[in-house]
């Protein structure tokens, strides 16, 4: 079964990726964030240099690597952030 999921991107991986929106598609029965990062990874490279240094927010919660993600839930791949 493949599903689409919307990622929200914000400030430079917005710019990086030339957009506010990602749409992927897993294939995976229940996926978890970790397939996520992994599948943005592949469909947008101008992104993989920040991955490992961002977290994900799922339905304005931050979220882990297991966490399971739904159709429908909204998520957002949240940058590494300098400032003081």
């Amino acid at each position: 079964m493949t599903t689409t999921f919307t990622i929200l991107l914000f400030g430079p991986q917005a710019q990086r990726a030339g957009r506010r929106k990602l749409q992927i598609e897993l294939e995976a029965e229940a996926p978890a964030c970790r397939d996520l990062r992994e599948a943005i990874a592949a469909a947008a490279p101008e992104l993989a240099e920040t991955l490992s240094a961002s977290r994900f927010a799922v339905n304005h919660e931050y979220a882990g690597e297991d966490r399971l993600i739904s159709p429908g839930d909204e998520i957002a791949l949240i940058g590494p952030v300098s400032g003081g």
